[in-house]
């Protein structure tokens, strides 16, 4: 007897000003050709936190796979409806239609809703890992420093800008006014001491809608690519901005890349908070560790 896959999908009816709503029909008429051998439902989250919620109830009753509809907030809510490690391993995949769609940067396909069905239907999945900051479990990037004033300010921007352009003027506007502190960073046992701007910890590669922060960033090698910003001046901050989105920071001096598995950073002085996928959640210090192998993603293509 053929076992029937089980999917949830879960859309987030804010995400995209309200485009994510538009998905539901599309999902009946790419699904139903293959009731016989999957089981679909879909839900729509009402408040923050219940796509965790949803997660954590469909996954105790049998259901291995999940398929958030949204942007990397939708995405970042879904893994953390998870306790690992897990019995089962799920299968998790994102319909981007948020402002930043950060993470399905990292897979090679092409974004469209067919190409996006066409994998899922033919469950073409690939193991990836997931870090984990204090107590939130992310897939992307966390980051520490400058984001947290340019995530908050980018929130009230996207009322009237498109989420790239938020993020940018953000960014400038941060880069002027903000003041680092003293950091510690122990990355595997090595210190690194010193004003940071910035802090990044990458499993993916990429924030602030298309930004690549960790160009060496792997989802499935079990490392973390770390990327300490030093104290710039603000001249040259606004000089080397265009190397964010090409990849190529570490052609700055007061830029530093290492690759490792555990890392913890403290702050003296005030407080950085923590930018989880784009989500400010608690403040350092902060432990981050890598949960290597945690779920399949829906991809066709390897990195």
């Amino acid at each position: 007897m053929h076992i029937k896959r089980r999917i949830l999908f879960i859309i987030n009816p804010v995400a995209g000003k309200g485009k994510t709503i538009e998905i539901l029909p599309i999902i009946n008429k790419k699904l139903k050709p293959y009731e016989e051998t999957i089981h679909y439902e879909v839900q729509v989250s009402k408040n923050k936190g219940d796509i965790s919620e949803l997660a954590k109830r469909y996954y105790k009753e049998g259901y291995t796979e999940f398929v958030a509809v949204g942007g990397d907030g939708s995405l970042s809510e879904l893994i953390n409806g998870f306790e690992f490690p897990l019995a089962v391993i799920p299968s998790i995949g994102i319909i981007p239609l948020g402002t930043g769609n950060d993470f399905v940067k990292n897979l090679r396909e092409k974004n469209s809703v067919d190409e996006i069905f066409n994998v899922i239907i033919n469950n073409d999945v690939i193991r990836i890992d997931l870090g984990r900051v204090n107590n939130f479990n992310f897939i992307n990037v966390c980051s520490f420093g400058i984001d947290g004033p340019i995530i908050r300010d980018t929130d009230n921007l996207k009322k009237h800008l498109p989420g790239q352009s938020a993020y940018l003027l953000s960014t400038l506007k941060a880069g002027i006014t903000f003041k680092p502190n003293n950091v510690k960073v122990t990355a595997d046992g090595k210190i690194y001491n010193g004003q940071m701007l910035l802090i990044a910890i990458g499993n993916g590669k990429y924030i602030g809608g298309g930004m690549n922060i960790c160009p060496e960033a792997k989802l499935s090698d079990g490392y973390f690519e770390l990327c300490m910003v030093s104290n710039v001046s603000k001249l040259k901050f606004m000089k080397e901005i265009s190397k964010l989105y090409s990849g190529r920071l570490a052609e700055v001096k007061e830029v530093t890349y290492v690759k490792a598995k555990h890392i913890q950073i403290e702050v003296q002085g005030k407080e950085y908070v923590i930018n989880v996928d784009g989500n400010l959640l608690g403040c350092t210090p902060a432990a981050l560790d890598m949960i290597e192998g945690a779920v399949n993603i829906f991809t066709r293509e390897k990195q």
